[in-house]
């Protein structure tokens, strides 16, 4: 039973966790097409200056931090666009597709603070690597959190940049369905738990103090194996992305498998209990019965001897 418990709990997690992380997948997803875009961009510049190709990198290297903070339910984009005033980045909605917001990106912050005075960019939000000597001195100028160092190395080496952020987002990825999973193992663990415990109490099979503990504990439990469950499932398209739509197929049956195996399981803690109260009825039925007749056989033997 207990394994049986532990393996629904296991599958429900998995199946639920990658169906529910969805936004979380597309952030690594998008990290990753920023990423080929950034070493196709390099490429193409092998022979331009190395300002001009710090400047490239810097707009790639801070779209894609920005998807992974941002999170899923924000496309961040690198038009690739040289025309006048051009944003740099947009960030667009998911779900309307709509931009939201456009950023110019200055590789110093001087230009940055003349770019943000000037006007000439409109509603376009400026921004500039950290970590440069000189700071920025218009409030209306954000620094990235991408540094001037990393810039400077994501140029030379834009494949190494590109894992970075790509480890960072599958981590972010699997830190996500974990924690999706620990809540649904808790969750699963304490409706069944809860359930056969406390219907053992009404029976005065235990006391309520054990069957707190006794919940409390099986909580626990289900929590990590519903996030270890999740967070494992969730690796395998992180690092394999090919592996995401045999995954996602997978996920549904498994999903559905384990809730039923719950909902099993549910049925059992019930039919148990029902059973248990009636053989505990039975039995007192049978001992009133004893107590009658050997009363009743006490009196006639009384009465023949008298």
């Amino acid at each position: 039973m207990e394994s049986k418990k532990k393996s629904s709990n296991s599958q429900f997690s998995a199946g639920s966790g990658f169906q529910v992380n969805g936004d979380a997948r597309f952030v690594a997803q998008n990290v990753r097409d920023i990423g080929y875009q950034l070493k196709i961009k390099m490429s193409r510049t092998a022979n331009s200056s190395a300002p001009s190709r710090e400047g490239f990198a810097f707009e790639y290297l801070d779209a894609m931090d920005q998807q992974i903070n941002l999170g899923g339910k924000y496309k961040i984009e690198v038009p690739g666009v040289n025309g006048k005033n051009s944003p740099d980045i947009q960030i667009k909605s998911r779900s309307s597709g709509n931009v939201v917001r456009e950023q110019q990106l200055k590789l110093n912050s001087r230009p940055a603070d003349n770019a943000a005075k000037s006007g000439a960019y409109g509603q376009q939000k400026i921004r500039t690597p950290k970590g440069q000597p000189r700071k920025p001195t218009n409030p209306n100028v954000k620094e990235s959190n991408v540094s001037t160092s990393e810039v400077s190395r994501g140029a030379k080496n834009p494949s190494q940049a590109t894992s970075n952020y790509q480890f960072k987002a599958a981590m972010a990825e699997i830190s996500n369905a974990a924690t999706i999973g620990a809540i649904t193992g808790a969750v699963a663990a304490t409706l069944i738990s809860g359930l056969e415990h406390f219907l053992a109490v009404e029976r005065g099979e235990m006391e309520m103090d054990q069957a707190i503990t006794a919940v409390f504990l099986s909580t626990v439990e289900g929590a990590v194996i519903g996030g270890i469950s999740s967070g494992a499932f969730a690796a395998i398209p992180a690092f394999i992305p090919a592996l995401v739509p045999v995954l996602s197929v997978i996920s549904v049956p498994l999903l559905a498998v384990g809730a039923f195996q719950l909902t099993n399981q549910v049925g059992q803690i019930l039919d148990h209990h029902a059973f248990a109260k009636r053989n505990a009825l039975l039995e007192k039925v049978h001992r009133q019965d004893a107590q009658f007749f050997e009363s009743f056989d006490k009196q006639v033997m009384e009465y023949l001897n008298s």
